[in-house]
């Protein structure tokens, strides 16, 4: 293809890009499945860029292919390339494809069984990730942390070459501890095994002899995926003495400074907030305000204060557009809908809304949140009126949304009402 053809082609598919920034959430969801599902993705990519922090916000179910697969959990740390540093502890993302092309190539009949259990799978499918993460992983972190020379493609990633050597041994540093890490997650996130300090200093050390400078980046990853780890990484410091303590409580300050940045970028905090479901929204927005008093924590300086209190802002106005567009499309609409509603299935939408609402209300604006159960009550009252909601039924629901006072009164109301009997 001429260079012209190629530059027109790039310009049509950034226009395309920039129309579906605006886009409504299940259109975005279908373009990326078609670009996902295209054998060989090429400048397809472009329209993928834009819409990163909305993909991360929405997670869909991506198709676990093998570059995806290798660097999953370090995806805290990467960048696009433009925001990467020599000296901040991020992965670029052009690195990315260059890489895992070259450990794909590498690894032999270990790459076929890796493909056989991802075959069909994807980011959705956590068992699989697990297993094939295992073989995948370690063997990656050893070929990396010994790789001298940059791989085929390098040019490519826009990178000069004495980058890679040090970029290749902190990504194969991290992996060498990214199925602990992916255990840890998994423990902390089902309530199975909690955090212990030898477990976490394993993890700090053994990254870390592979590259000392690595520890800011395994801190950063640390917290951006287990945020409670922070106290037990307060304690390690004390026990360090006192050279230890300083060091470590450096890598923690470097760590911050990383995490801030990161959520700092446009979309960077509110790519950390939504999730497939309800209920892995809750858990998104619990884990983001504990993040965010982690970096609040201690005495800070004031510009770094100020840097907080407007990340907080973007965060707060992103959990009240979260909890807002659940309440709509998931309670409201079928609330209003004509005909009879499925009860059970809105009363374990109002559990759940409450249980995003508790964790939201943490980064502040309760007053908006009233206002929003409010009209959701005034909904079911409707509904029941027009009677797509039995007694029992929006009693029950008016009592999950605005308390047992509004049920009473609600109740009350049908009695004096004479709707039903004494």
């Amino acid at each position: 293809m001429a260079v012209a053809e190629k530059s027109s082609l790039r310009h049509e598919i950034r226009c395309v890009a920039r129309d579906l920034t605006d886009a409504e959430d299940r259109h975005i969801l279908e373009v990326v499945a078609m670009v996902d599902a295209m054998p060989e993705r090429g400048q397809a990519d472009l329209i993928i860029a834009p819409l990163r922090a909305r993909l991360v916000r929405l997670r869909p179910p991506r198709p676990l292919r093998f570059a995806r697969l290798m660097f999953l959990p370090l995806d805290p740390l990467i960048v696009a390339a433009p925001r990467w540093r020599s000296d901040r502890g991020t992965i670029p993302r052009t690195a990315i494809p260059v890489m895992a092309a070259a450990m794909e190539a590498s690894l032999g009949p270990l790459t076929l069984k890796i493909a056989a259990l991802i075959d069909g799978r994807s980011t959705g499918d956590l068992d699989a990730i697990e297993a094939a993460g295992a073989l995948l992983w370690p063997a990656a972190a050893e070929m990396l942390t010994e790789a001298a020379n940059p791989p085929p493609g390098w040019d490519t990633t826009g990178l000069a070459l004495h980058f890679h050597r040090p970029l290749a041994l902190r990504v194969g540093a991290l992996l060498s501890q990214a199925v602990r890490l992916l255990r840890l997650e998994t423990d902390a996130a089902q309530g199975l095994v909690p955090l212990e300090f030898k477990t976490l200093r394993a993890l700090l050390t053994e990254a870390a002899a592979f590259d000392p400078g690595i520890q800011p980046m395994a801190i950063a990853l640390l917290l951006a995926r287990l945020p409670e780890a922070a106290p037990i990484l307060s304690k390690m410091a004390q026990a360090l003495g006192f050279r230890g303590e300083a060091m470590l409580r450096q890598a923690g300050e470097e760590a911050a400074a990383l995490l801030l940045d990161q959520m700092e970028a446009p979309g960077g905090a509110e790519a950390r907030l939504g999730g497939r479901d309800l209920t892995e929204a809750s858990t998104t927005v619990h884990r983001l305000a504990s993040l965010l008093s982690v970096l609040d924590g201690g005495a800070l300086e004031p510009a770094r204060r100020e840097r907080l209190g407007r990340l907080r802002q973007r965060i707060r106005a992103g959990c009240l557009s979260l909890f807002s567009g659940h309440l709509s499309s998931e309670f409201l609409e079928p609330l209003r809908a004509a005909g009879p509603c499925e009860a059970w299935a809105l009363e374990s939408t109002a559990r759940d809304l409450r249980a995003l609402e508790t964790e939201a209300r943490r980064m502040g604006g309760g007053g908006e949140y009233d206002s929003l159960l409010n009209n959701a009550a005034g909904t079911v009252r409707d509904a029941a009126a027009r009677g797509g909601l039995s007694q029992t039924n929006s009693l029950r629901l008016m009592e999950l949304l605005a308390g047992p006072d509004a049920a009473l009164a609600m109740l009350d109301g049908e009695l004096a009402g004479g709707r039903i009997g004494p």
